[in-house]
C-alpha cells in the first residue's frame, strides 16, 4: 500500500473544508476533524478520516447533520440526556463531554445520555479530552449488531465502545479506548479494502464457522474479546444505551451503509465525568498516582517486550511523533476522501485532497 505523511495541520484543515463544505456550521466541522485526525495521530486509522467518506455521503442523503436539532430532553441536578436529532457522533461527542464536565464542575458528577447520535468515532477522545482537564471519564457507545454474542453463530450485539481515562500528574493521562470485539470491526473493513487476510480468532462466517478471510468475515461477526468478558460488556452498554439514552438496542440499530435502505441511526452515547478532587487530595493522590506508574515502568518486561507501559502511553508517544514528522495516510483514503468531495459537488476540495496526496 502507498503510504503518504501529511501534516496534522494540514490534514485537519481539510477534513474540516469537507465537511463546512457539505453544510456543516464552523464549530461542528472542527469538531469533527480534529475527533477523526486524533484517531490517526495515535494510530487508530479504524476511527480516522477513512471514517469521513461515509459520514460525507450520510449527510448529503440527509441521514445525519449537524448539532442544530440538540435538544435536552431531561435534566435532573447531575443528569441530563440529549436528542442529538441524528447529528454525527463527533460534533455531539465533543457538546455532550462539555456538558458532562460542566455538570462535573456544579455537582461533583456529570452523566449525559445522548440518543438518536451517529458513529463517534474513537471513545478515547471524548475521555481524554476530560482527563487533560484534571478529571475522570467514562464514555461508551453502542452500535450496529455485527458482533456474535458468546455461544452464537450470527450476529446480535454491536462491537460497543468503552474508555476510561483519569489524570496521572507528570505521568499524563491512563486512557484505556477499547472495543468489546477481539479487535475493531473498523479494522476488518481496512483489510478488507487492502485485500489482506484477518488474524485467525477474530471473525466467523455467516454460517458460524471461522474465518480469516475479511470479506467473508464482514458477511458473518466479529467474536467478543475474551468470549463471555467482552460478550458482557457489549450487551451492557446495548442495555444502558438503549435505556437511559432512549436509542435503538445494537439489533435495531440501522448500519452506516444501507445502500439504498439506508435510514436514519439511533446510536447511544454515555458521557460520565467526575471531579475527582471532590473526594481525594489532588497533592497527596497525583503523588499515589504518580509512583503507581513508576511502579509498572520498573517491572521486568517479558519476553519480546522492551518495557511496560500503562495504557494511553504507547498512543501519547506515536501522537508526538506523528505530529513532529507527519501523519502516514493510505493514498487510497485520500483518493476515497478526493471521491466523496466529487460526489458531493466539491471539486476544488476534491483537487485539494488529491494534490495533498501527490505532493506529500
Amino acid at each position: 500500500m502507498a503510504l503518504r505523511l501529511v501534516s496534522a495541520t494540514d490534514l485537519t484543515a481539510l477534513v474540516r473544508g469537507c465537511f463546512t463544505g457539505a453544510g456543516l456550521s464552523g464549530a461542528d466541522a472542527a469538531a469533527v476533524a480534529e475527533v477523526l485526525v486524533d484517531a490517526n495521530l495515535r494510530g487508530t486509522e479504524s476511527h480516522g478520516i477513512s471514517r469521513a467518506p461515509v459520514y460525507l455521503r450520510r449527510l448529503r442523503a440527509g441521514l445525519t447533520r449537524g448539532t442544530e436539532r440538540l435538544t435536552v430532553r431531561q435534566r435532573s441536578g447531575p443528569l441530563c440526556r440529549l436528542d442529538a436529532g441524528h447529528a454525527l457522533g463527533p460534533a455531539i461527542g465533543v457538546r455532550a463531554v462539555g456538558i458532562a464536565a460542566e455538570l462535573a464542575a456544579e455537582h461533583g458528577i456529570g452523566f449525559v445520555a445522548v440518543g438518536r447520535s451517529t458513529h463517534f468515532g474513537a471513545a478515547g477522545y471524548y475521555a481524554r479530552w476530560a482527563a487533560q482537564r484534571g478529571l475522570v471519564a467514562v464514555v461508551a457507545s453502542n452500535g450496529p449488531a455485527h458482533m456474535a454474542p458468546h455461544g452464537a453463530a450470527e450476529p446480535f450485539l454491536g462491537t460497543n465502545a468503552f474508555a476510561i481515562a483519569a489524570p496521572l500528574g507528570r505521568e499524563g493521562t491512563f486512557s484505556l479506548d477499547m472495543a468489546s470485539s477481539v479487535a475493531a470491526r473498523g479494522k476488518v473493513i481496512r483489510a478488507h479494502a487492502a485485500g489482506e487476510p484477518i488474524p485467525a480468532g477474530l471473525a466467523i462466517d455467516a454460517g458460524g464457522a471461522p474465518t480469516t478471510d475479511a470479506a467473508v468475515a464482514l458477511a458473518g461477526a466479529v467474536l467478543p474479546l475474551g468470549g463471555p468478558k467482552g460478550s458482557g460488556l457489549a450487551f451492557a452498554v446495548c442495555l444502558l444505551a438503549g435505556v437511559l439514552a432512549g436509542a435503538d438496542f445494537d439489533d435495531e440499530l440501522a448500519p452506516m451503509s444501507g445502500g439504498a435502505k439506508a435510514r436514519p441511526q439511533n446510536v447511544g452515547q454515555l458521557f460520565l465525568v467526575l471531579d475527582p478532587w471532590r473526594l481525594a487530595s489532588p497533592e497527596e493522590a497525583t503523588a499515589r498516582v504518580e509512583g503507581l506508574v513508576e511502579r509498572v515502568h520498573g517491572l521486568r518486561p517479558a519476553e519480546g517486550f522492551d518495557e511496560v507501559l500503562v495504557a494511553g502511553e504507547r498512543g501519547d508517544r506515536l501522537a508526538a511523533e506523528r505530529l513532529s514528522r507527519g501523519i502516514p495516510i493510505e493514498e487510497a483514503e485520500l483518493d476515497a476522501l478526493a471521491g466523496a468531495c466529487e460526489e458531493g459537488g466539491m471539486a476544488d476540495l476534491a483537487r485539494r485532497t488529491r494534490a495533498l496526496a501527490a505532493a506529500a
